[in-house]
This record gives structure tokens, C-alpha cells and sequence, in this order.
């Protein structure tokens, strides 16, 4: 029985050994015409789809099975070399010289003040950007990623200890993928990772939205040159054209009207009459990093170019470190399905040059009848304005016969079980490009980081807990599906004028199942000034997994501490600041004792809301006057609000019972779907929120307050094109009862007087007082903020390729005592990635009233190719 166990093994090596040696290597190396080696060439195999990449030296490798094959050598700026290779069992080296790219003129006379002849080939093109991104109706593709990246430069201060630490420049962050793409029209990509090796942080720069996306798609975030709004970003000059295996291919200079970021400036190639793409050198910047992204396509089928070669290069400085990362990419064995409905060769007229004959086709449009479809598939000659209309018209019905038509696009990413099992064996097998001796430092250096760090944790106890775990916070895992953790006591560490120091601490049970979460948390508060220990315990269930379908409710009651403006526009610990260090506060509290009953159910686009509360509140007073520092002219202010409706003394206690009604709709809501779970998209609708308050008296209850309100919310993001980024939000409401209010149940408005303060950009004002137009009548307030690509000092380069952004808001609060408080202000956003000044003036009644500096710290640090500044920001005035 051991001598066949023995037998078996040499048969399958010897097997194997055969399958290795019956594989056919080309190898070889790709130069100019002056033996500088083409870094980076394409090499692609018709008969197989397969494609490689040469390395910095020009050096490349690709495996194939025995036979004959055409081999497509492309380089941009070269042109493209075709060989017939008989590949052999075993290796062979086939050289190859790459000859500079030779562009001719079209014969087109210029005349001074006419548009370039590039236009109307970009008119053509774009017209047609829409034919191209429904064209199939589905394919796959099987990607290889190789990227790196690496620390350039440092902070003089720092170098020393980051040369300690190994972290030098020619050190590398390196991962490689295999993935299997999966594309299905209109918008949904699956991507499964065969194989990953990964050493270091890509940092959020990995360039597999590109794989997952097109140039022919419009895009509101960068705009592409094929967008059908290009033509106001950008301008177009033909530079010539060549000839590529029997297609003429057009080269057109793409240069932003108005350099800056989300536009592109290179070249782009478009092929002659397919007016598709060829290939793209492009460049575009954002957050002060520039981003390189070569494409090569290829025909996979006749009259459908694929990309199958790419190259990401993306560098930038933060913070005084400058890094480089670098991405190669290859899509082999594409696997296409086109669109029955676009299986036709449509020619595309451009009216400005052809317009007698465009008038004749727009009238024989105009007297045809029939659908979308019978009008597509006639392959007759089409206007681009046509083309364009009747795609609109095409990708809105397909929408709609879509099962879920609000779902905008769908990505679902998975990794093999084996993914990260792969041996060197393998890699070297599959990648078509060798790593440099940066990467291969940068595995190494990172294989004995890994070594060192999993023997620390075979070291370290099975709870996982530390010493430092006491300060910072920890969560212990009590059983398979739950867990208890407590806040980090440091961060519960508060002072005010009421309480002196006082300490809070949250204790989290928590418990969850598959789709459902329980929490029980209990949050006891003790001020060292009054002396007094007081608490919260809340109760949790609430349900997730579906964001059509979900609800919480909570049960909540105790004794604690509250800001009258419930919102809590006052950072308590920036409170805290500018209590010790300046001897001024401005926060105002009152203690109450409650019971609480709150709920939300979502139900698509509509979340309902509603709570029911007992509550007795108590007014309090300054306990301590201590401070750090001691100004003569100061003392802390009295803990009563300042308001110019209502006067002092405020009542000792009062006892109101609520109940608020309220819902949120999203008319137009969007959804993408991630991994099988559908995402709101924030910009694709306004929301309206509505919301119904009312306290009654009830005798059992001891209850006296008496009051109803009705409030009603507007706010909606949404980009201009790639030129501005606007966030409006209005809120309006009246109490249609006042009887009997306490303060705290005033409608009260983000005011702003510390010196260090957080503020929402948006819903906040820059200089109003805390309490001053509190109201129990009607209210507006309206807020706009509009975020600039470019305005002011973002005009100069130096400035806007920091990442700096430039922002103009206005706010405007009416109430009976207000005046019609407005104020204006300018602010640049993304200093150093993360400061922010702001320079504002108010107004009251159409006077000036004041002005201000805020200097503060934006929290959208590296925000996503979104640009939202709808963040908090942190901010310091004076």
C-alpha cells in the first residue's frame, strides 16, 4: 500500500512536470528606436484576450499554450507592433523595437477665428458616449493589480526617526490582486478576488473604481471629456491623426478652460467613425494630489474596443510628507454580450459641419413613427443631437423596466476562501509584470513587521485586554452574540460653572442577532461641586440590514443634566477650555428628572418618528468660580439664559408632559447597492421633515405645561457640474399654543459665542448669541452655503493644487425679536488638509451689527471624491 501511495505521488509530478514544460514562454524585451527601454508596454494576445506588462526595464513575460498567436505591442506615443509568433513548448525571446508615433494633419484649412478640427470629433464622440456605455449587455474580464507605493520625502524633524524605523524611500507598500469582473447592463459589477497579497496601507488611493466605472459615464464629481457637458469645461485641439492595425485613430488635446480640480487635462485618442475610445493619457487633481491614469484599449470584438491595459500614478503632500503610489493593471479573457437592441453600425452626422444634410434627417425623424428601438436598429445615418435624445429616451425606459428602477447602480465584492493562500509559486506563475527591488524590500520589511506582531499576540492574554484599556475604553465579549463595554473614563472628564468637574461613564450591554440589535446602557454623572451623583438608563432594539425597512425604539428615564437647547450647540469639553483658561461661559443647563419613549420606523422613502416624554426640569445655578487663570475684569456669567422675550427669574421647576408626531420624506431618493445592502445616496433628493409638538396639562401627572408646535424643515446637497458644491437648509415653524412654556421648550438656533467652537457649516450661525431670539411665536431661519471650485486666491495654482477650498455662505433667522438677523461670510476650507478660516459679518434689521474670525478645523480631512462640506468643523474665533 506505501508503494502505491509512492507511485501515485512521482505519477503526478511526473504529470505535472509534463503540464509545465508543454507551456510556451515569450519573453523578451520592448525599446524605442534608441534602445531606451518602453517602461510599461502593452502586450496583448488577440486569440486569447490574454495581456502582460513590461517592467521598468522594459523586460516582459507571457505564457500561452503551444500555437499560433498575434501578438499586439502598444506603448502610447508609439506605434502599435503586431507579430505572428508560433509559440513552441518551452521559452523563446522575441526583442521588440517600438517606432515613435508619426501624426499627420488632416487636410482641413483653419481659418483664423474657426473652431478646431477637433470639435467636431469630440461632438461625435460624445453623441455617441451613450451608444457606447449600453453597447453590451453584459461581459467579464479577469483583472491582475499590482500597486506600490512609497514614503518620497519627509519633515526634516521627522526623518531621523522614520530612517529608525526603516521607512525610507526606497521602501515600498506593495499588493497585488487577481479578480474576476462581472458586468451587467445597466449598472451592476460583481468582483470576486481570486487572489490577494497585501503589504502596507494603499490609503484609500487603490484605483479599482476605474474598473468598476467608465469615460463614457457622466459624472458630476470629475467631468469626463466625453460628458455631454465637456464642451463647457473644456477646450479641444486636433493634434493629428495615425493609423492602428487598419483604424484611423484621431489624437485630441483635452485643456480645461479653467485648470483646477475634477477635470482632466492629456490627451485622448478616439477612433475614426466608431468615434470611441483608442486611448487616454489623462491627468486630474484633487485635495492637492495628482492623478495619472493611462488606458489602452483593444478591439475585442469588431466594433467593440475594450480597455485591457492600465497605469495609475497618483502623488501628493500632506503635512509636509510627500508619497507616490503607482497601480498597473491588465483585463484578460474579456467574455462580451452585446446589446441586441444597439447591434448596429450607426453613423453620426454632426449638423454644425453637415447641415444641410442633418435638416434633411431631423425632418425624416420628425415623420417617422415607432419606438425607441425600431428607431436604433434602422442603422441609418442619425444628427448627434438625435442620437443623444433617443439614447436619453432608451436608458429611461430601460430604467423603469428595471425591477428596482431607484437603484442608480449595484457593486458586490467577495474574496475566495483560499484568497490569501496563494505561494510565491503562484504569483510568479500569474503576474505579468516583476517586482522591483523597492517592492521586494517593501514585502520584506513588511513579511518580518507581520512575524513580530503575531508573536505579540501569542503573547498577549485571550481577552485581548491592557493596562491602557482602563483610560481608553474597552468592550469584553460576554458571549457568542454579545458584549459589555464601558466609554473611556478620561473623555468623561467635564468641567462647568453648575458642576464643577464632574465624571460620566457609559455602561453598554449589548446584545445582536441577524438583523436585530439590543442595547442596554446605563450613564451615571457625579459633580464634585453640587456634590450629587445623578444617571440615565437607556434601553435599545432596533433593527438593520435594510434601510427601506427598519425601526427603533427606546426606552429611556432618569436624573441628568441638559443644555435648555437640547440640540447641544456647545461643545462641552471646548466649554470646559473656555471656562478654565478664559473665565467665561456661555453654556446654560438644567437638571430633570424623565421618562422617555421614543420611535422611528422606516418605511422606503418615509421614517416616521414620534416620542412621548414625563418630565419635571429644574433651573440651577453657578456652584463653583473656579477657574485656571484669573482675569480681574471677570466673573462667570449667571447660568439663566439671556433672552429679549423673556425675563429673570426663571422658574425653580415646572412639570410638562409631551408627545411629538413627526416624519421625513425623501420624494426622489436614489440607492446604490453594496454588497447586497442598499445605500441612500444623500444627493439625490431634498428632504422635508414635519414635525408636530404638544404638552398638555394632566393632574395625575402634576403636569402644567400647555403648548403646541408645528415645524417644518427643508434641506437639500446638490452639485452645479463640477464648479460648485450647494447645501441649502430651511426650517419654519410658529407654536399655534403657548399657554404655559418653560424655556427649555422654546425654539432655540445654532448660535455661536465661544472661542473655540464646533459648527455644521450648514444650519449654524457664525455670530448670533446662544439664547438672545429664543421664541415661543413663529421662526425662519434659512441657511446657504455654496462651496467654489475655484473663486478667489483658489485662482492661483500654487493654492488650489493644496487642496484648498473656497466657501460664501449666508444665514437669516426672523423671529419676533430678531430683526431679521442676517449674516455673510467667506471661508477657505482644507488649510494644510486641515485647518479652516471663516470671516464673517452679521446684520440686524439692515444694519451692521458685528463681525468675526473663526479660525477652525475642518473634520472632512481626505473627504471622498464626493466634496461635501457638510461636515462639523472645529473652530476658534476672535
Amino acid at each position: 500500500m506505501k508503494r502505491v501511495f509512492q507511485l501515485s505521488i512521482i505519477v503526478c509530478l511526473f504529470l505535472n512536470v509534463i503540464s509545465l514544460d508543454a507551456q510556451s514562454t515569450i519573453r523578451g524585451n520592448i525599446q524605442n528606436e534608441t534602445g531606451v527601454p518602453l517602461e510599461f508596454a502593452s502586450i496583448f494576445v488577440k486569440e486569447t484576450g490574454k495581456g502582460a506588462i513590461a517592467n521598468v526595464e522594459g523586460d516582459y513575460e507571457i505564457r500561452v499554450s503551444p500555437g499560433s498567436y498575434t501578438l499586439v505591442f502598444q506603448y502610447l506615443g508609439y506605434n502599435t507592433f503586431v507579430k505572428q509568433v508560433e509559440a513552441k513548448p518551452g521559452a523563446q525571446k522575441i526583442d521588440v523595437v517600438l517606432t515613435k508615433q508619426a501624426y499627420q494633419l488632416q487636410e482641413v484649412e483653419i481659418v483664423a477665428g474657426e473652431e478646431d478640427p477637433a470639435y467636431t470629433v469630440m461632438r461625435k464622440a460624445i453623441a455617441k458616449a451613450d451608444y457606447h456605455r449600453n453597447q453590451l449587455d453584459a461581459y467579464e474580464t479577469t483583472v491582475y493589480i499590482k500597486g506600490s507605493g512609497r514614503l518620497i520625502n519627509a519633515p526634516v524633524l521627522l526623518r531621523a526617526q522614520i530612517e529608525k524605523e526603516g521607512l525610507d524611500s526606497t521602501t515600498a507598500f506593495v499588493t497585488e490582486s487577481v479578480s474576476k469582473i462581472e458586468y451587467k447592463r445597466p449598472n451592476k459589477y460583481k468582483e470576486t478576488v481570486i487572489s490577494i497579497r497585501k503589504q502596507g496601507e494603499d490609503n484609500n488611493t487603490s484605483p479599482n473604481g476605474y474598473f468598476q466605472g467608465s469615460f463614457y459615464d457622466e459624472d458630476d464629481e470629475t467631468i469626463s471629456p466625453l460628458s455631454s457637458k465637456a464642451f463647457a469645461y473644456y477646450k479641444f485641439k486636433l493634434e493629428g491623426y495615425f493609423e492602428d492595425r487598419g483604424y484611423n485613430v484621431n489624437k485630441i488635446k483635452v485643456t480645461p478652460r479653467s485648470r483646477g480640480e475634477n477635470v482632466y487635462e492629456g490627451y485622448i485618442y478616439i477612433l475614426e467613425d466608431y468615434w470611441s475610445i483608442h486611448s487616454l493619457d489623462l491627468t486630474a487633481f484633487y485635495l492637492g494630489f495628482e492623478t495619472n491614469i493611462e488606458q489602452i484599449y483593444a478591439p475585442i470584438q469588431e466594433n467593440v474596443w475594450m480597455p485591457v491595459s492600465f497605469q495609475f500614478n497618483i502623488s501628493g503632500k500632506i503635512l509636509g510628507f510627500r508619497i507616490a503610489y503607482q497601480y498597473l493593471a491588465t483585463a484578460n479573457d474579456y467574455k462580451i454580450q452585446l446589446n441586441p437592441d444597439l447591434d448596429v453600425d450607426l453613423r453620426v452626422i454632426d449638423e454644425k459641419i453637415n447641415a444641410e444634410l442633418a435638416t434633411q434627417l431631423e425632418e425624416k425623424a420628425g415623420n417617422k413613427s415607432g419606438s425607441v428601438y425600431d428607431k436604433l436598429q434602422t442603422g441609418e445615418e442619425l444628427t448627434r443631437k438625435d442620437l443623444r435624445k433617443l439614447m436619453r429616451v432608451y436608458e429611461k425606459e430601460e430604467q423603469k423596466a428595471q425591477e428596482e428602477p431607484e437603484v442608480v447602480s449595484e457593486r458586490d465584492m467577495s474574496i475566495d476562501s483560499t484568497a490569501y493562500e496563494k505561494d510565491s509559486t503562484y504569483w510568479a506563475a500569474v503576474r505579468p509584470i516583476p517586482l522591483t527591488k523597492y517592492e521586494v524590500k517593501g514585502y520584506a520589511r513588511v513579511d518580518s513587521l507581520a512575524t513580530v506582531e503575531r508573536a505579540k499576540e501569542e503573547g498577549k492574554p485571550s481577552s485581548g485586554f491592557s493596562f491602557g484599556d482602563i483610560f481608553t475604553g474597552y468592550k469584553f465579549k460576554t458571549g457568542e452574540k454579545s458584549s459589555f463595554g464601558y466609554s473611556s473614563p478620561l473623555m468623561g472628564i467635564q468641567f462647568n460653572p453648575v458642576e464643577g468637574f464632574s465624571l460620566h461613564e457609559d455602561f453598554t450591554f449589548t446584545r445582536r442577532q441577524e438583523h436585530r440589535r439590543f442595547e442596554a446602557t446605563l450613564t451615571p454623572r457625579y459633580a464634585f461641586a453640587r456634590n450629587k451623583l445623578t444617571g440615565v438608563l437607556g434601553l435599545k432594539t432596533s433593527s438593520s440590514g435594510n434601510v427601506l425597512n427598519n425601526h427603533m425604539l427606546e426606552l429611556s428615564g432618569g436624573r441628568y443634566i441638559f443644555q435648555y437647547n437640547e440640540a447641544r450647540p456647545i461643545n462641552e469639553f471646548l466649554s470646559m477650555a473656555e471656562n478654565l483658561f478664559y473665565e467665561r461661559n456661555f453654556i446654560r443647563l438644567y437638571e430633570k428628572d424623565f421618562v422617555r419613549l421614543h420611535g422611528e420606523k422606516t418605511m422606503g422613502k418615509w421614517k416616521l418618528h414620534g416620542n412621548f416624554e414625563w418630565a419635571e426640569r429644574y433651573t440651577l445655578q453657578n456652584n463653583t468660580h473656579q477657574t485656571w487663570i484669573k482675569y480681574d475684569n471677570r466673573n462667570y456669567a449667571s447660568n439663566i439664559p439671556v433672552n429679549d422675550a423673556v425675563m429673570p427669574p426663571l422658574p425653580g421647576a415646572e412639570t410638562a408632559f409631551m408627545a411629538t408626531l413627526g416624519f421625513e420624506v425623501k420624494p426622489w431618493q436614489k440607492y446604490a447597492i453594496r454588497n447586497g445592502k442598499k445605500q441612500i445616496l444623500s444627493r439625490a433628493t431634498p428632504t422635508f421633515v414635519f414635525e408636530y409638538k404638544t404638552a398638555w396639562p394632566i393632574a395625575f401627572l402634576n403636569s402644567t405645561a400647555q403648548f403646541s408646535l408645528v415645524d417644518f424643515t427643508f434641506k437639500h446637497q446638490f452639485r452645479m457640474g463640477a464648479r460648485s458644491n450647494v447645501h441649502v437648509k430651511v426650517n419654519a415653524g410658529m407654536f399655534i399654543e403657548n399657554r404655559t412654556m418653560a424655556f427649555m421648550d422654546f425654539k432655540h438656533f445654532a448660535g455661536n459665542q465661544l472661542r473655540y467652537t464646533t459648527a455644521d457649516p450648514v444650519g449654524s450661525f457664525r455670530l448670533l448669541e446662544y439664547y438672545k431670539h429664543s421664541t415661543d411665536d413663529r421662526y425662519l431661519s434659512a441657511h446657504a452655503h455654496y462651496g467654489f471650485r475655484k473663486f478667489l486666491v483658489t485662482q492661483i495654482p500654487a493654492v488650489w493644487m493644496l487642496g484648498m477650498r473656497e466657501n460664501l455662505f449666508v444665514n437669516y433667522l426672523s423671529t419676533p425679536t430678531s430683526e431679521n438677523y442676517f449674516e455673510l461670510g467667506y471661508s477657505l476650507d482644507k488649510i494644510f488638509r486641515f485647518f479652516r478660516v471663516e470671516v464673517a459679518t452679521s446684520f440686524q434689521d439692515g444694519k451692521y451689527k458685528d463681525w468675526g474670525i473663526l479660525i477652525g478645523i475642518s473634520s472632512e480631512i481626505g473627504a471622498s471624491i464626493t466634496g461635501d462640506d457638510s461636515g462639523d468643523s472645529l473652530s476658534v474665533g476672535f
